[in-house]
């Protein structure tokens, strides 16, 4: 699916070029810093998310008609990329989230929610889910937005627990 390639790679690029900024002001201990560049980047990898879903929720005909003449093939293709996108208006924070834990020395959490959201969630889901749908075929596609769903429920939550102790650790080496 070339939407989810050219919506991840637009939030990675976004990621790559705050990561420096993370670590640095990370190891400065300036903590105003980190919180003003990670709502920056929060707030730009939510917009690109939701750029890329609009585009897929309504031009996802004009794009499948790029490949293909044949109607019956861009009617089906564009239904299952409105199914296969459909939660992606917050991948955003997914992103975001997980890659400044990596700025911010957390890796193996970083690495943890990579692992969970591919091989924990999104495998397991995608055989599991057609034995619940009569539709095998769209059991399928609904794998990757249950699977994100629930990877930036979880992102989201530990990137928060994390983000409250790092502040906390760098409140306390600064007041000694």
């Amino acid at each position: 699916m070339q939407y989810y390639e050219f919506h991840y790679a637009l939030l990675v690029g976004l990621t790559q070029g705050a990561q420096p900024i993370l670590s640095y002001n990370l190891g400065a201990g300036n903590i105003t810093r980190i919180k003003k560049t990670f709502k920056l980047l929060l707030c730009s990898c939510l917009t690109g998310s939701v750029l890329i879903w609009l585009l897929c929720m309504f031009g996802s005909e004009i794009t499948a008609g790029i490949f293909t003449d044949d109607k019956e093939l861009i009617s089906y293709t564009a239904w299952a990329l409105k199914i296969f996108m459909c939660t992606s208006a917050i991948f955003g924070v997914q992103v975001a989230c997980q890659y400044s834990l990596v700025a911010l020395n957390q890796a193996p959490t970083a690495i943890f929610l990579s692992i969970f959201r591919k091989i924990l969630l999104l495998i397991p889901l995608i055989f599991a889910l057609p034995h619940f749908f009569e539709n095998k075929t769209m059991a399928v596609f609904m794998a990757e937005p249950i699977a994100d769903t629930l990877a930036v429920c979880t992102t989201a939550l530990l990137f928060l627990i994390n983000f409250r102790k790092m502040i906390t650790g760098i409140k306390n080496n600064s007041n000694k």
